[in-house]
């Protein structure tokens, strides 16, 4: 593994580069974790697709491990708390040292872990959940996103589950624009919505027989179009 992180060094510190610069740029703040619309709307659509996808094979989050990857300052760890996870199981790390140190000062009940980028530190199988939140769009190579993708497998216990949340391509300045899905990184089953900054507008009608179905392709055309993909990311094979 050392090999592996030699190999990857120029890679990580890149990552730690970009994403260090979005954590203190206050105009990034602003726009993605203040109160703009832009933040607010998508805010609400990551909470509605969480809970439809994860809500699929749980009603509560009471009692489950759950690992979120590339943490940032730990938002959706405190969403987890929300939701009745336990400090005590919840688990974030990140690669960079801005968004760590900020996550460490908001998140006092969680474990925060800063990361090699290469590999997550627990046992195989420990997690009932493992979450990324475009994380996956910054990381700046195919290979390195694969062997992050095969630690992510590997943490998952037998029966879990992955939640994606990712733009449709990649963001990093080495790597910019390449087309990303979650199946090109995962083989087991996968369910994905394409979700856009509001509701679909066929979402938004009553459920009336028959008209839902015929008026979607009309009203999905008007709406906002699809800006990130969502997906539920198993359940892992058992052994």
């Amino acid at each position: 593994m050392t090999a592996a992180i030699e190999d990857f060094e120029t890679e990580i510190e890149a990552t730690r580069s970009h994403t260090a610069s979005d954590a203190t740029d206050p105009e990034f703040r602003t726009y993605w974790l203040g109160l703009t619309k832009e933040s607010r709307n998508i805010r609400a659509q990551q909470l509605r697709v969480f809970g439809e996808l994860v809500g699929s094979v749980t009603n509560t989050l009471s009692g489950w491990r759950i690992l979120d990857v590339g943490c940032g300052d730990g938002r959706w760890l405190r969403t987890f708390l929300e939701f009745d996870a336990s400090p005590e199981k919840v688990i974030g790390i990140d690669v960079s040292d801005a968004r760590f140190a900020n996550g460490q000062a908001k998140n006092p009940l969680v474990t925060l872990m800063k990361t090699n980028g290469i590999t997550i530190p627990c046992k195989n199988g420990y997690f009932d959940l493992v979450t990324q939140f475009v994380c996956f769009s910054n990381i700046p190579s195919v290979a390195l996103r694969k062997l992050m993708a095969g630690e992510i497998c590997r943490a998952v216990k037998s029966g879990g589950f992955i939640f994606w949340w990712d733009l449709p391509y990649t963001t990093a300045p080495a790597d910019r624009n390449v087309y990303l899905q979650p199946s090109d990184y995962f083989e087991w089953p996968i369910r994905e919505l394409a979700v856009g900054e509001l509701p679909r507008l066929s979402e938004c009608l009553r459920p009336l027989r028959g008209i839902r179905r015929l008026l979607r392709p009309v009203l999905d055309r008007l709406g906002y179009q699809p800006t990130h993909v969502a997906a539920l990311i198993g359940p892992k094979p058992r052994d």
